[in-house]
Order: C-alpha cells, then structure tokens, then sequence
C-alpha cells in the first residue's frame, strides 16, 4: 500500500559570504553554529556536531565522553552547491526522511541557503507531529546558522 505524499517542508535563509564558504561553514564547521543546546539528543552532555563529507559519510552527534549517536547519511555530495543526506534524528535509520540544502548564490557576497525536507509519509502516524517540530526545528537551525556567519 502506497503512502499519500506529505508536503515537503522548505525554509531558506541568505546569509552575508560566498557559496563555498556558506557550504563550508556547514560541512565543515557545524559547532561553530549548530546550537546543541536546544538542538541535541544527549542534552547537556552534548559536544559536537560531525559531518562526514562524501557520499555515505555519517551525520552524527558526539558527547563529551566520546559517546556517539548517528544522525544519518550523506546521500548527495556536491560541494559547494548542495548536500543531501538522510535525517532520522527522531528514530532509527528505517525511520529517515530526506534533507537537501542547497546554497545558491546570489553574488560574491551573498548565498541563499535552502532546506527542503521530505519524506514524512514514511513515519505513518507520527508524520504531522515530527513535522511540525521539525518546521521550529529548522527555522531555529537557519538563524543559528546565520548568527554564525553574519556575525
């Protein structure tokens, strides 16, 4: 039985640098700017953010005992335009949704990031729910994000 497709949701943000250094920023460089404070599975023991570039590089999240907790996969790896990657924060991997951000550039000096997140069909019953949480996730994510690079 197939599953009614559930609305992606999109959020984007422009941020003041060039494309390569928005995408790298974000590859790269996510405890300069994911806030693990509000946005962590260990809670305060929280320490890192880790993305592994490439294809089939983990997204993960480490405490500070070295603990770790996979967050998903990198599926699409196309520096410095877009990432995507599986995202089953809220589950196991047989629960991913799917995330793409792409950084497109406006200029020299300003990139508009886009986050599409889809999939939610696959989560059943707790569709809505995960992806209404993931909407202020996201928002929050972005300004995050921003702060970092605008300063």
């Amino acid at each position: 039985m197939r599953r009614s497709p559930i609305e992606p949701l999109v959020h984007s943000i422009e941020v003041r640098c060039s494309q390569a250094r928005a995408f790298d920023t974000w590859v790269s460089r996510p405890v300069t700017w994911w806030p693990l404070k509000d946005h962590s599975t260990f809670g305060a023991e929280a320490a890192a953010v880790v993305i592994e570039p490439g294809v089939g590089g983990r997204i993960y999240e480490r405490n500070h005992n070295g603990a770790e907790r996979d967050w998903g996969r990198i599926t699409g790896w196309d520096p410095p335009v877009s990432l995507g990657f599986t995202w089953h924060i809220y589950g196991g991997p047989h629960e991913a949704t799917d995330v793409e951000v792409s950084f497109d550039q406006i200029d020299t000096a300003r990139t508009r990031v886009i986050v599409t997140h889809s999939g939610w069909e696959r989560l059943t019953e707790r569709a809505a729910e995960l992806r209404n949480g993931n909407r202020a996730g996201w928002t929050a994510l972005l300004n995050a994000f921003s702060r970092a690079i605008n300063g």
